[in-house]
């Protein structure tokens, strides 16, 4: 067939000519409704125009007359050049607006073929016009001179006084006038306009039921049959795209069980008897069954502990749909242990009846890595309770050893001291006053050495301070009572005002950690100065020690010392008394650079 002769050829042909005319008769009438309308709108303009002119003539005419009447009352020669300049400008811009009036009056009247109403209003205007724009330049002729003839002056300015309401009055008749010719055009503007758009308006009712409803009906049956086909043509695409996806699914589900397969190479089928249908070969040669292997049962050939063997063919014979997987240990033809993980899933065939498909992995080498893991797990679990009793030896050593370090000091000084205190009293004789005063006296001295011995044991042990009023008044006690003690420069700095009370376990340790900071650095830094701060925020309280004394190598210090011997006793303890606090323990130091011991607790909530 001819492509011009074609069905989609011949219906655009037709659809293009029928919209060419409705299209090109509503152009044709916009088109001449916008001729008609533009050129109103043009008049409408000039109108616009001429009004406001108008309108400026009367506020002219009354600035003309107040300003003619105010030059005829100034005296200084400067304002009153100024004045005549300023009416002039005025006076010609009255003159020339009204000749614009004038002129476009008669360009109507040349239009019209006949007089206006304006046209005859301006001729009564003409007079008032006239009189005033003569008397306004004679005014200003006289009032230039030197001698002001004030007798015409006065004559002048009456008569533009008596003219100027004249014509005001004559300007608003025109202005109204003006107005009400406007309206008229604009009355006229809205009838063409209502024309067009019913004209325009019928058109459209014409070419819808004529034209174009027509074509929609023609054009929905089409697409209606078109969408029917459509309809029909995705039903076949869909069961078609359905068997698609049912061919991948059991493609893809042989290429899973494929791939299974050739990962484990360690495959039997069986029915669920455990009967053997099909063994594959790597199997075969880890059972080392070469052939017959057909009809013989799976648990039988795999060298199983009874309860073992019972358990798989349990799992067989049970096996209804689901994955079942667990791990059997058996033993090999060379008597070498494995583990196999095996899974069993049903295979249904099409007959109906089903089989049992195993697949096995060997976890031999996981089996040994979880072993080791055990048995490394047991053997740090073994050397952490070692290291929990050695540091427990140690706790209890260090206590021992304080208990004789406080024996020794009671007995090598208070103990000495309650001694020569008991002779010296037993010495005194009454019968010798001079003699038994001076041993009186030595015996107050002997009190008080005696006073002071027992409060520096007594502070050693427990200040009364930590127990009544905290951590902060402890600490600042502890060093006004050190600086007594040792004569040297032990400060105490509480940064950020702190007073919060802890639990006794906790203000013990962080009071003791502290003692033993501060005593350390007494006896082994060789410092002359120690400054004890406490800074705190709403989760972490710092207590920091600082010195100057000679430092050390922080590389020296063993990290678990095996004896007192060796040394690093009381950093080991001050360690294991903040970690028993859940706090932590941070030491800086370096030869000849001092040392900062800080200690960090974190503050519980409230």
């Amino acid at each position: 067939m001819n492509n011009k002769e074609s069905l989609d050829h011949q219906t655009f042909g037709r659809l293009s000519r029928i919209y060419i005319i409705a299209l090109g008769a509503i152009a044709l009438f916009t088109i001449g409704g916008q001729f008609f309308i533009q050129r109103y709108l043009n008049t409408q303009i000039d109108d616009s125009r001429i009004i406001n002119i108008s309108g400026r003539q009367r506020m002219l005419s009354q600035k003309l007359s107040k300003e003619i009447l105010l030059l005829s009352s100034l005296k200084k020669d400067e304002t009153k050049n100024q004045y005549i300049q300023d009416i002039e400008a005025t006076l010609d811009l009255w003159k020339e607006s009204y000749i614009i009036l004038s002129q476009y009056n008669k360009s109507i009247q040349k239009e019209r073929k006949d007089i206006t109403e304006v046209q005859k209003m301006f001729i009564v205007l003409d007079p008032y016009f006239n009189e005033i724009l003569h008397s306004s330049r004679k005014a200003i002729d006289l009032i230039k001179a030197d001698t002001i003839n004030q007798k015409e002056l006065k004559l002048h300015l009456d008569n533009i006084v008596i003219n100027e309401p004249l014509f005001l009055k004559q300007m608003d008749a025109i202005v109204f006038q003006y107005e009400k010719e406007a309206q008229q055009k604009v009355s006229s503007l809205k009838k063409i306009e209502y024309l067009l758009f019913v004209l325009i308006l019928l058109i459209l009712i014409f070419e819808f039921f004529l034209l174009f409803r027509p074509i929609a009906l023609s054009i929905k049956k089409t697409i209606s049959n078109l969408l029917v086909s459509q309809q029909k043509a995705e039903n076949m695409a869909s069961k078609a795209h359905e068997l698609r996806k049912l061919q991948d699914k059991n493609v893809q589900e042989l290429v899973s069980l494929t791939k299974a397969i050739d990962q484990t190479l360690l495959y039997a089928r069986v029915d669920e008897f455990g009967i053997i249908q099909s063994l594959g070969s790597r199997f075969a040669k880890l059972l080392n069954i070469e052939e017959n292997h057909h009809q013989k049962n799976l648990a039988d050939l795999m060298d199983l502990g009874e309860i073992q063997k019972n358990r798989l063919l349990n799992l067989i014979s049970q096996n209804k749909g689901d994955v079942f997987n667990e791990e059997f240990e058996f033993k090999m033809a060379s008597s070498k242990r494995i583990w196999l993980d095996i899974s069993i899933l049903s295979v249904f065939q099409i007959s109906g009846s089903s089989e049992r498909l195993i697949l096995c992995s060997d976890i031999s080498k996981r089996k040994e890595a979880q072993n080791e893991i055990e048995r490394l797990n047991a053997s740090r679990y073994k050397e952490k309770e070692e290291l929990q009793k050695s540091n427990a030896s140690q706790i209890v050593e260090a206590q021992e050893e304080e208990r004789k370090r406080i024996a020794k000091e009671i007995h090598d000084s208070i103990g000495q001291m309650l001694t020569a205190l008991k002779l010296n009293i037993e010495s005194i004789n009454l019968k010798n006053l001079e003699k038994a005063e001076q041993k009186i006296e030595g015996l107050k001295q002997l009190s008080n050495d005696l006073i002071q011995g027992i409060r520096i044991a007594t502070f050693n042990l427990t200040p009364p301070e930590l127990k009544d009023y905290g951590i902060s008044t402890a600490l600042q006690k502890m060093a006004k009572e050190l600086t007594k003690l040792t004569n040297k420069n032990i400060f105490f700095e509480n940064r950020s005002d702190f007073d919060q009370r802890f639990d006794t376990l906790v203000e013990t340790n962080l009071y003791r950690v502290t003692q033993e900071a501060v005593n350390n650095s007494i006896k082994y830094a060789e410092s002359d100065y120690i400054l004890i701060a406490i800074n705190h925020s709403n989760l972490l309280l710092s207590i920091t020690i600082d010195d100057n004394g000679k430092g050390f190598n922080m590389n020296d210090i063993p990290s678990k010392p095996s004896n007192n011997a060796e040394g690093g006793m009381g950093l080991f303890f001050m360690k294991e008394r903040m970690n028993y606090i859940n706090g932590r323990l941070f030491i800086n130091s370096a030869p000849n650079k001092g040392t900062r011991v800080t200690l960090n607790y974190n503050i519980p909530e409230s």
